[in-house]
């Protein structure tokens, strides 16, 4: 048997996959495993007759990263036996548990090969990239920008044999989030974004620590992303005792969960943050982690001209989405001039997406409706 173990998105995962689609999926297999192992035979007198079946053959077998949590427990604990017991030409392994992984690897039986995703580093011209693109993208930060391009300037130059770990921190809807979202989209990868403020207590820890393999976790979460652009958003929200799960992802690129390990060197992990202080982020965070952060960047209030360039570069991007009857409503309703008559009152771009969209609702409503 060749076996394939493959760590990465689907997007890798599915290239390495034979090009015909006429394969078994691993779900399906260890259906049709249960339903072979409850078939009982009894002879007249009503003793249990033991019959040796067919030994099944596939081609390939494909077990993706998701269809680990569909298999039972003893599925997992007894893989090796499960997939053993048929004749399988080509077994390929999406991101599975680390005990799937280590059973395979020490079976004399089969032939292991180990791959993983070919993500995106960033070099001196995809600085530039991010350099020359960043301040129209994210607008009234033109400190913080310089600092950010400073800390990616040694991943450039391979300066880091760990993950360059940077924390964004100021007021909501200043472009913190928007400068991690623009430099993975330079790189031409999906972001990788977890919103810790959206996990409550009680799911936390088997979310960051594992729990059952049916359980979603962050490692597992990791080892799907497309990218090895990561953005931890508002990483000050968990309690500080679930700050130990990243030391080691912070000091050496490896994070490891009850079921999963995940290695990940050379990305960038960009943490953000709402505290106005480090003063005050040292005390939320405390200093063994606050310590392991390669830059600390603020983002400042933005300034009257930030806030008018970014109401007309949202009002021309909802504006340009209407269709000819719309676009004239909204300009009889003088609804621009409305809108920038409140450039005082503003003070973020989260503020100005929703002023923009309401007015248009309100105005178009009025008229269609």
């Amino acid at each position: 048997m060749n076996v394939k173990i493959f760590y990465g998105g689907s997007s890798g995962f599915r290239k390495i996959l034979p090009s015909s689609t006429n394969y078994m999926p691993i779900v399906d297999l260890a259906i049709l495993d249960d339903s072979r192992n409850r078939k009982v035979k009894v002879d007249v007198q009503g003793n249990r007759v033991e019959e040796e079946e067919e030994i099944l053959h596939f081609d390939d077998v494909v077990a993706f990263s998701d269809d680990y949590p569909s298999l039972t427990e003893g599925t997992i604990e007894s893989f090796t036996n499960f997939v053993l017991r048929y004749d399988i030409d080509n077994l390929y392994l999406q991101n599975p548990p680390d005990s799937i992984a280590r059973h395979i690897q020490e079976l004399s039986c089969v032939n292991c090969k180990i791959d993983s995703q070919d993500y995106k580093v960033i070099d001196i011209d995809l600085l530039r990239n991010i350099k020359s693109g960043f301040s129209e993208s994210v607008i009234g930060q033109d400190l913080a920008q310089r600092q950010i391009l400073a800390a990616l300037y040694n991943v450039a130059k391979r300066r880091y044999n760990k993950p360059c770990v940077i924390l964004l921190y100021g007021s909501t809807g200043i472009g913190k989030t928007e400068s991690a979202k623009f430099i993975a989209a330079t790189l031409g990868e999906e972001l990788f974004r977890k919103q810790f403020s959206m996990l409550h207590s009680e799911e936390f820890s088997s979310y960051i620590f594992g729990g059952k393999h049916n359980q979603n976790s962050l490692a597992k979460e990791l080892l799907e992303r497309e990218s090895n652009i990561i953005l931890f958003d508002e990483f000050d929200k968990p309690h500080p005792v679930f700050h130990s799960a990243f030391y080691q992802l912070f000091d050496e690129g490896i994070y490891v969960d009850r079921n999963y390990t995940v290695k990940m060197k050379d990305s960038v992990i960009i943490c953000t943050s709402n505290y106005m202080s480090e003063k005050e982020i040292r005390a939320a965070l405390g200093e063994p982690i606050f310590s392991r952060f390669d830059a600390v960047i603020k983002f400042e209030k933005l300034s009257k001209d930030a806030i008018q360039k970014i109401m007309e570069n949202e009002f021309e991007r909802q504006y340009s989405i209407l269709d000819e009857t719309e676009k004239g409503i909204i300009n009889s309703y003088q609804i621009k001039e409305k809108i920038f008559a409140l450039v005082e009152q503003l003070d973020n771009a989260r503020q100005i997406r929703r002023i923009i969209r309401e007015a248009f609702s309100a105005a178009l409503i009025r008229e269609l409706l």
